[in-house]
């Protein structure tokens, strides 16, 4: 099955917010009862070239710790860039 406009439109505007804000939020719309957090990892060129997560059941979630979350996420991921960048 092919994706509709109305779809493309629906994906377009989700990956605006996931640049905009730096991280994605999935609260089960890939898997019922299991959210997901994640960032980029960025090759020296500010590329995109993988992805950190983490996810728990959704009984887990507390959406007062995903500043928390993300920050862990973007350190480590900040991390992995900097390893990245010395091995270019």
């Amino acid at each position: 099955m092919s994706p509709n406009f109305a779809d493309l439109d629906r994906l377009r505007t989700e990956l605006a917010r996931v640049r905009r804000k730096g991280f994605a939020l999935d609260q089960g719309r890939s898997e019922r009862g299991v959210v997901a957090v994640g960032v980029p990892v960025r090759a020296p060129g500010g590329n995109a070239v993988a992805g950190l997560s983490v996810s728990m059941p959704s009984g887990r979630y507390d959406r007062h710790r995903l500043p928390s979350l993300v920050g862990i996420l973007s350190r480590t991921a900040g991390a992995v860039d900097a390893d990245l960048a010395c091995s270019a």
